[in-house]
């Protein structure tokens, strides 16, 4: 009797990167960017099931995630992970989606100013009410486009030369940000890169109307023009900017020499001796101030603040130690005897080419140097046709050493930070400036190396530029929000000081990038109709993370 054994169907099992995507996406659909985008950005008859907004989701989520994907193609992307992305959008998500027209269309949208200033507006609102966030401090800077950079493979690039170059963004840009949170509120930019097409009044007053009514503060060194703290002052606002082309006025410190009470270390000690930096250290007086505004003349007294942070000037003494002895060892080598090395013969030679390394190094006044010129005269006996000489030998020897007085004074003067503003000293004591004037918190430059799926011919078009940086500004809330929200939520449950007692900043530790990092390696199984959606378990660290940026955990439940 013959038995036949049937050959068992094949199970066909596909795993997809699922990361942080899940997170990413629910994330932009609370903050109401896709939704915004869809209200205020007309769509073509020939777009497919995707909106504008949800590809504009998809695009920030291939941008901004942390995720091991490794493929700089949003096309690519896309096509390895149908399956994720279908339970995130709720509809089907195909390459031809994410193509480079739908992308451009993205892009043209976000370059209309009308549209983009209607989201803009929606977006603060949703966030102030939503968030609960504040619009009392804000932070003004400005992005030159010349260092924006566009790799070959599509990838963003910031800080590189300002030369020119195929793929440079040219872009100028003046970023409002909410203080300290780093959050996006308003962006105006011009394809140009003269300033002079970024008035920074007219944002200025823009921000007065899109906000609730009440008395903002402008902090950054963008608003350091007197027009603009005129312009400032005549609403009824504040500000507080570093004034970096003012003088600074030492002789306003009381007590001699004010160096006396700050720590030093002399120029040889070696680095990390000092235990703590000392305490932050100032004055301030008042400075009769007037500009003329559209033909009215503006007074009003400024407040000027001189004070010294303890933590630049710890970096500014540590690399005045390096450049003294960069400069102490070039000096020593002058007068030695080397193969193929010529020397200084004179004295005045000598003495050129020590203030020539002085001044290259920026070290004038803080090294001594002694000069020793010894002169040999030495009898040549005849040879052949020349006659009995004397020949003079000059050697010149320079002997280097630290001046401790000159030290001292040098080592005082650093970290000095001069600031002006019309912020009542009961509003912002003279301890707090330094806090509130500090180091922005992190911009554009956040968003250095992520893939924009883009070639630089790509944006060859001014408005196609523009719409590139209103889209990175979008990455940017998102990330800046994501972040507020956790650090938040630490602050309530006692885990996390909401700011540093050294520099009075918020807690830096707990960043987006941080928190999207712990969502690596998470992978969806799918198969046919016999066997269900699997997904790797969330770890309690995953869990954590969930909790703490207020989304639940339902959003990695994958259902057939």
């Amino acid at each position: 009797m013959l038995h036949t054994h049937e050959r068992p169907d094949s199970l066909l099992l596909a795993a997809e990167h699922a990361d942080d995507i899940p997170l990413l996406i629910a994330h932009l659909w609370r903050l109401g960017i896709p939704q915004a985008l869809d209200a205020h950005i007309p769509r073509h008859a020939y777009w497919s099931n995707l909106s504008i907004g949800a590809t504009a989701a998809i695009w920030l989520a291939h941008m901004l995630s942390q995720g091991d994907h490794k493929v700089r193609s949003i096309q690519s992307w896309v096509a390895a992970r149908p399956e994720t992305l279908r339970w995130c959008i709720g509809s089907e998500v195909t390459p031809v989606d994410v193509a480079e027209d739908r992308l451009y269309e993205v892009l043209a949208g976000l370059s209309h100013d009308e549209y983009w200033r209607a989201i803009e507006l929606e977006l603060n609102h949703r966030m102030l009410q939503n968030c609960k966030l504040a619009a009392e401090r804000i932070r003004l800077t400005t992005h030159d486009g010349g260092s924006w950079h566009i790799s070959p493979d599509g990838l963003f690039q910031v800080g590189q030369a300002r030369s020119w170059r195929s793929g440079m963004v040219r872009a100028y840009v003046a970023l409002a940000t909410l203080d300290p949170h780093g959050v996006p509120l308003f962006v105006r930019g011009t394809a140009s890169s003269g300033r002079s097409q970024v008035q920074l009044a007219e944002l200025i007053n823009y921000m007065r109307q899109a906000l609730p009514a009440q008395r903002l503060c402008f902090v950054g060194d963008t608003c350091a023009t007197v027009e603009s703290r005129g312009a400032i002052h005549a609403h009824n606002n504040w500000y507080l900017c570093p004034l970096f082309d003012e003088p600074l006025p030492f002789h306003l410190l009381p007590g001699g020499d004010p160096g006396d009470e700050i720590e030093h270390l002399s120029p040889g000690a070696p680095a990390g001796s000092r235990q703590a930096d000392p305490p932050a250290a100032g004055v301030e007086w008042h400075a009769p101030m007037q500009c003329e505004l559209d033909g009215t003349l503006v007074e009003w007294h400024e407040r000027r603040i001189l004070v010294r942070s303890p933590g630049q000037a710890r970096v500014s003494e540590e690399a005045l130690r390096g450049r003294m002895a960069r400069a102490r060892l070039a000096l020593i080598a002058l007068g030695e005897r080397r193969r193929g090395k010529q020397r200084p013969r004179t004295l005045a030679a000598m003495r050129e080419a020590a203030e020539a390394i002085i001044d290259s190094y920026q070290v004038r006044g803080l090294l001594q140097l002694e000069f020793a010129e010894h002169v040999e005269e030495r009898t040549v006996r005849r040879y052949r046709g020349r006659p009995t000489a004397v020949r003079v030998e000059r050697d010149v020897r320079i002997n280097v050493s630290a001046s401790d007085d000159a030290w001292r004074q040098a080592v005082y003067r650093l970290g000095w930070q001069l600031f002006g503003t019309n912020v009542p000293a009961e509003a912002l004591p003279l301890s707090q400036a330094l806090s509130v004037a500090g180091e922005p918190e992190r911009g554009f430059d956040r968003l250095n190396g992520r893939p924009l799926s883009l070639t630089p011919a790509n944006l060859r078009q001014g408005d196609l530029a523009i719409g590139l940086v209103r889209l990175l500004s979008l990455g940017l809330r998102a990330l800046s929000l994501l972040e507020t929200i956790a650090r938040r939520r630490l602050h309530e449950e006692g885990l996390l000081a909401s700011q540093s007692p050294a520099t009075g900043r918020l807690n830096a530790h707990t960043t987006s990038e941080r928190l999207l990092d712990t969502f690596r390696d998470i992978l969806l199984t799918c198969g046919d109709d016999r066997a269900p959606y699997t997904i790797t378990p969330l770890s309690m660290l995953q869990q954590r993370v969930l909790s703490l940026v207020a989304l639940p955990a339902a959003i990695y439940q994958f259902d057939a």
